[in-house]
């Protein structure tokens, strides 16, 4: 194979792989025909924002490239990546934490909705952060019904705020004890444009022993609770 078919090849590699990390970014053979020049839009997903933090980023990840910013108006970092092995470390490093992220997000998210939970989810390459915003968290209410926990909100008036407190609190004990370890609740009043919320904050494991028990709702905990947050 030529050098030009192999960096093809790559391209499109790395085109695929950027595209399942959820980046903004272009791939363009670079003027030798063999090595690849990529350029990175989503600035708030990668930690190679300036020439020095690539080079940095780079070193410590170690992947071989050279690093510019764009002429086109962004100063966008561009990476050229001169062999096979540099863009696959670049994939490996980079983009399949991303990838992994969106893979526990999807089935989710796609969970939520097919049961009427209104939900935003945000993502990381560490967290998942899922908001449920809704009058009296009355979503809240439905995903711990889901869960197994019908009368969460039994004895509370999700009118007064100390009520969303303590809301929150019970959601955290439940959700914790599904996961199997600790995660966060927040709850917010709202006002009169902005429903109530409560926010569920989980690392990417805790999100996907979520889904899980979301979707096989009579597999056994993953480990105990603990009355002493939904007090």
């Amino acid at each position: 194979m030529t050098a030009a078919a192999t960096a093809a090849s790559l391209q499109q590699i790395l085109l695929d792989a950027l595209r399942a990390a959820g980046f903004e970014a272009t791939v363009r053979p670079a003027s030798d025909g063999a090595a690849l020049t990529l350029t990175l839009y989503s600035r708030h997903k990668t930690p190679v924002a300036t020439v020095q933090a690539a080079a940095r980023w780079l070193d410590e990840a170690g992947v071989v490239a050279d690093v510019t910013l764009s002429d086109d108006g962004s100063s966008s970092p561009v990476l050229t990546l001169p062999t096979e092995e540099s863009v696959r470390r670049l994939i490996a490093a980079l983009l399949d934490p991303w990838t992994r992220a969106y893979a526990t997000l999807a089935p989710l998210a796609d969970f939520l909705e097919s049961h009427s939970v209104i939900s935003d989810v945000d993502v990381d390459t560490q967290a998942v952060e899922l908001t449920l915003p809704d009058d009296m968290l009355a979503s809240a209410v439905t995903l711990a019904a889901l869960l197994g926990a019908p009368a969460i909100d039994a004895g509370l008036d999700l009118n007064r705020p100390w009520g969303l407190r303590r809301l929150a609190g019970r959601m955290q004990w439940l959700v914790t004890g599904v996961v199997g370890s600790e995660v966060t609740a927040t709850a917010a009043q709202g006002c009169a444009h902005d429903p109530d919320r409560l926010t569920l904050r989980l690392t990417i494991e805790q999100a996907h022993r979520l889904t899980r028990r979301l979707s096989h709702p009579t597999e056994p905990d993953s480990g105990p609770l603990s009355p002493a947050s939904s007090r």
